[in-house]
């Protein structure tokens, strides 16, 4: 199982909700193109969430530091009608999920996650899983998802640059 966060790591970390007008805010997360090409580019991001039927089901999050480091993370999710086929109805699913260079490997996704997982608890209550695809070359990704808990369902598909594993992570 991944390993465990306590209060103390993330009590002054914030999970901010932002909108497809707010991607000034998460410009200093450029990854580099070998991680740009599984991420997405920030353009295709921002403009899926500037899309008129993305209100309410697809919302993209900024995670900050407690100190002067600002915006470490950002992800996107997406449910109902926006979610992806790979995910059951009733699901939340994780994309372009991106801890900005040189922070990467110091357990900012952890946190992230450990973030998501308390706004779960108070906005999502009912919601069984917290859904992903990553593509089977990113191993980088892969491990980090498994380390913090993520499992892998078996179920592949095709998307963008290859064959996708889908993982997920109970949230009850």
């Amino acid at each position: 199982m991944g390993e465990e966060t306590t209060t103390t790591d993330i009590a002054d970390w914030r999970l901010e909700p932002i909108s497809g007008a707010d991607r000034d805010v998460v410009e200093q997360i450029s990854l580099p193109p070998e991680q740009e090409v599984f991420a997405g580019s920030l353009d295709e991001v921002f403009g899926r969430l500037n899309e008129r039927d993305a209100v309410g089901l697809e919302q993209g999050f900024a995670v900050v530091a407690p100190d002067e480091t600002g915006v470490v993370g950002f992800f996107v999710l997406r449910e109902g009608l926006r979610r992806p086929p790979w995910a059951p109805p009733g699901t939340v699913s994780l994309h372009s999920f991106r801890v900005r260079p040189g922070m990467q490997g110091q357990g900012v996704g952890r946190r992230c996650i450990a973030l998501l997982e308390a706004w779960f608890a108070r906005e999502r209550p009912i919601q069984p899983q917290l859904m992903l695809a990553v593509n089977e070359r990113n191993t980088a990704a892969i491990a980090a998802y498994r380390k913090i808990g993520f499992v892998d369902t078996g179920q592949r598909h095709e998307e963008g640059q290859g064959p996708q594993l889908v993982f997920v992570k109970p949230m009850a």
